[in-house]
């Protein structure tokens, strides 16, 4: 609010860019994934999340080896499983939002319920 109050008395057009700033983060920051908001707020780096998903794509067995090593504690790890198994349309929001490809976490899945099967 204060940068907001800056940027309208002043006028200056830093305060105003900075002020957009803000509220596109404020947004983006509201709007967020739970899966990747999880994530950020333990720390995770944008690189290693988009490297996880990435591997979600690849491996999923893998990535939910990783994703155990990042030291989450299992308070906050387990309702996002559950959230995730309660709403797998989670992991497509996450990967769109990362800007990956959807088609291959659906083949990884395909490999994964075939490894399960065999």
């Amino acid at each position: 609010m204060f940068v907001a109050v800056v940027a309208f008395v002043l006028g200056s057009a830093l305060a105003k860019k900075v002020y957009n700033v803000v509220l596109t983060f404020i947004i983006k920051a509201i709007n967020m994934n739970p899966i990747i908001s999880t994530l950020k707020e333990h720390n995770v780096s944008d690189e290693q999340i988009a490297s996880i998903f990435q591997e979600l794509t690849e491996n999923p067995l893998q990535a939910m080896t990783t994703i155990s090593q990042l030291g989450i504690p299992q308070e906050k790890l387990q309702p996002l499983i559950m959230s995730v198994m309660a709403n797998p349309g989670l992991i497509q929001q996450a990967v769109e939002e990362l800007g990956l490809d959807f088609s291959k976490v659906e083949a990884a899945k395909q490999k994964l319920d075939q490894a399960k099967g065999n």
